[in-house]
């Protein structure tokens, strides 16, 4: 006997229907609420089940328009193939949409909730019934994939990592099959089970029971540790207290940084440009920003993000250009949640994962020998400089690509090689994105000494005498080798990093103590005249 068959109005119809599912927020009462333009449409009460609406301009007919063949002739919907409707069912107090064809563009941005989709899917397959996932990756690359298996598997085979990776939809096997054969989620639901339009209310029952229940943290506890806020009204209120928070010059977990990985060596200054003087400073800084408005009180969501950040060459000429609000990053509590803006975007932690996550942080040891300041053009510069005082103690490596493996493979070792085994990784402060690189080049560079007999014989090649292997066919030693990274700061106090970085180093430290290393942090000071250092340029030079 078919499961499927003691749900009510499923046995009507032979074939599984196609259904994409939104659910409207709470606070949305009226079906045509939920719509673009509703006196661009058609309205049609269906059997006081719902209200469906439909374009007024169509030309050929869908093949979805048979599913409501017993209300309606097929010459309502249309001739052409790009027709669409959108069926709004008012159901437990709540408002849902079902699309068809292009209907999904006439609902309104921001009407209907996040994420329920996903949690219906994940209350609905197992662990091992995951068929394909799309995630967002957060390290320097901010990479979105889409990944599908052949066969069924759980999320670890994947690759999924649940500290860096964001799970924004899943598709999978229900172990109910009264769900269809698959099921997919992300904001909206899609299955395809046979249902009728009379068996549409009790499907949404059991589609809502299934989008309450918080089974699924049992299986995938991880999915709610972080997630994007894509809500327009919620992005906006963030947005107004980070504003209030810059007016009121309470700067706390507010600053700026450079957003991207970016050739310090390159770089000349940085200018926010205005009617001012032309002045240029050596890093991105929330005071200079905010220094060169002419009324900092006036600061306003749409002034975050036209203004300009600038990052210029020795010339005076532009590298990079940024909107000031990819440069600020923010951490604050609203409404009973913790939420971070990095890179333009802004995100939900859950308290107790950011409280593991400094935890995890705090534990790693500081660096015992205190790094010479900062100052210099750049890190390469530095490396120089540093080493040259120590010829013997020290090697510098920056600049210094191992080619390993055939084609473009190569990978910096480090940027200081210690007499003790010391690897030193150093990166000027910046947002996650500059500072994940740091992060990773450790970690791909550790892993490869360790696992990597090819990698070791090249890095012996590129090693100074009395820094090579003794046996580069061999392993290092347990705790032979430590991994330092070293983040050059002029802001003061001990070194802050952003929580994105913060949870990728915690990632990094934890990969490579398994491989046997030790690893530290360390925060190189810059000097103060370098902290202080500012350049007033001729307004005749052209921008």
């Amino acid at each position: 006997m078919n499961p499927a068959a003691t749900i009510p109005g499923v046995s009507d119809v032979p074939k599984p229907q196609p259904l994409t599912v939104y659910l409207a927020k709470q606070a949305i009462v009226d079906t045509r609420s939920i719509l673009k333009a509703p006196d661009s449409l058609k309205h049609y009460p269906i059997a006081q089940t719902g209200d469906l609406f439909v374009p007024l301009t169509a030309s050929k007919q869908p093949k979805w328009a048979k599913f409501f063949g017993d209300y309606l002739p097929p010459t309502t919907f249309g001739q052409i193939s790009s027709a669409g409707a959108l069926f709004a069912i008012k159901h437990k107090n709540r408002v849902f949409a079902l699309t068809f064809g292009t209907g999904r563009f006439q609902l309104k941005e921001d009407c209907w909730e996040e994420r329920f989709g996903l949690r219906i899917a994940l209350n609905c397959i197992g662990d091992n019934t995951v068929k394909s996932i799309d995630k967002h990756t957060l390290d320097p690359l901010a990479r979105h994939t889409r990944e599908q298996a052949s066969r069924e598997a759980t999320a670890s085979e994947f690759g999924l990592d649940i500290e860096q990776d964001l799970l924004r939809a899943v598709t999978g096997t229900p172990r109910d099959s009264g769900y269809g054969k698959w099921i997919s989620g992300m904001d909206t639901l899609h299955i395809a089970v046979p249902v009728t339009i009379g068996g549409l209310p009790d499907l949404l029952d059991r589609i809502y029971e299934k989008y309450l229940d918080t089974s699924y943290q049992k299986t995938f506890p991880w999915v709610d540790q972080i997630a994007e806020v894509r809500d327009s009204s919620l992005q906006s209120a963030l947005n107004g207290l980070l504003v209030e928070r810059l007016r009121s010059g309470k700067k706390e977990n507010t600053w700026m940084a450079v957003p991207d990985v970016i050739a310090w060596d390159t770089v000349g200054g940085f200018r926010f440009p205005s009617s001012g003087p032309r002045i240029e400073y050596h890093d991105v800084h929330l005071d200079h920003f905010l220094a060169s408005l002419h009324h900092p009180t006036d600061i306003d969501e749409d002034l975050l993000k036209s203004k300009v950040v600038e990052c210029l060459d020795e010339e005076g000429n532009p590298l990079h250009k940024w909107k000031a609000f990819r440069c600020l990053y923010c951490e604050l509590d609203y409404n009973d949640d913790a939420y971070l803006l990095s890179g333009g975007n802004w995100y939900r932690v859950q308290r107790d994962f950011v409280n593991q996550v400094n935890s995890a942080v705090d534990q790693i040891p500081e660096y015992a020998h205190t790094l010479p300041e900062y100052d210099d053009q750049s890190e390469g510069d530095y490396v120089k400089r540093v080493a040259k005082a120590d010829p013997v103690a020290l090697a510098p490596m920056d600049g210094k690509m191992i080619v390993y493996g055939g084609g473009a493979s190569k990978i910096e070792f480090c940027d200081l090689l210690t007499a003790k085994r010391d690897l030193v990784h150093i990166k000027r402060y910046g947002q996650s994105a500059a500072l994940s690189h740091l992060f990773a080049q450790g970690l791909t560079s550790g892993e490869l000494l360790q696992i990597d007999p090819d990698f070791r014989k090249a890095l012996n090649a590129r090693l100074p005498n009395g820094h090579r292997l003794s046996d580069p066919s061999k392993r290092p030693r347990q705790g032979e080798y430590r991994v330092v990274f070293a983040i050059v700061s002029d802001r003061p106090g001990p070194l802050v990093l952003p929580f994105f970085s913060r949870l990728n180093l915690k990632h990094a430290a934890r990969r490579l103590e398994g491989y046997g290393f030790r690893v530290a942090k360390a925060k190189i000071q810059v000097a103060d005249l370098r902290k202080k250092l500012q350049k007033i340029k001729s307004r005749r030079r052209a921008s």
